[in-house]
């Protein structure tokens, strides 16, 4: 069996998609961080935007040096349309979803009335937005492919391998002490290093999902 192609999928997503969005959250906090009166406790809406503007341009690099790289795998030519299938397949639902957490987390801090351990809950959120992010990104490169059956195996496909790679990182985290929510886990921000680690897995599986995926695409067409 022939496990290059899963082998470059994962990659390659690692290196432009994971790789762009990290550099644009670094850039964007050490801007923010260097920016004269910043607050974090009450920032001012220049210095969100001022610190907003490179976290943007490496996500937004990232999904198209994605689309584009996906595209290669598939044998396809078009560059723009595949860094434009990238773009549009990451970077809404995963801006979509980043809000609507964000509410959820602050709604359930502020009413403290849950009564789901918030390690669980961490859990039952992210899970399911792994799948939703990677197989959003999957099935709209399939569709800049114009290869609407390819686009729904990679919705599958890219979704669940994402999902059950953040699922088995973030348990074997919790086994290993990095539970979210536990006492003093803020000081060694516990629940930013639990999701990243949770989106590196999920993007090395969705990207060797893909990688699989697209190879046998190219050798059809």
């Amino acid at each position: 069996m022939n496990f290059k192609p899963a082998l470059q999928g994962a990659l390659l997503t690692v290196v432009t998609l994971f790789g762009g969005m990290l550099f644009g959250v670094v850039a964007g906090n050490l801007v923010f961080d260097a920016l004269p009166g910043h607050s974090i406790a009450n920032p001012s809406s220049l210095h969100v935007l001022l610190a907003a503007l490179p976290a943007i341009t490496g996500i937004l690099a990232g999904s198209a040096s994605w689309g584009i790289a996906m595209g290669r795998l598939a044998g396809e030519e078009n560059r723009v349309r595949m860094a434009v299938a990238g773009i549009l397949g990451f970077v809404p639902v995963a801006m979509i979803m980043a809000v609507l957490l964000l509410r959820i987390e602050t709604a359930v801090v502020e009413t403290q009335t849950n009564t789901i351990p918030l390690h669980r809950l961490f859990t039952l959120l992210f899970v399911p937005t792994a799948f939703l992010i990677a197989g959003a990104s999957a099935g709209v490169i399939g569709l800049g492919l114009k290869d609407r059956p390819l686009a729904r195996r990679l919705v599958l496909a890219a979704g669940l391998s994402a999902a059950a790679a953040f699922l088995v990182i973030n348990l074997g985290m919790e086994a290993a002490g990095w539970v979210v929510g536990a006492p003093r886990a803020a000081e060694r921000f516990t629940m930013l290093v639990v999701m990243f680690a949770g989106d590196f897995g999920a993007a090395l599986a969705g990207g060797a999902a893909m990688g699989w995926l697209l190879f046998r695409h190219k050798q059809r067409v």
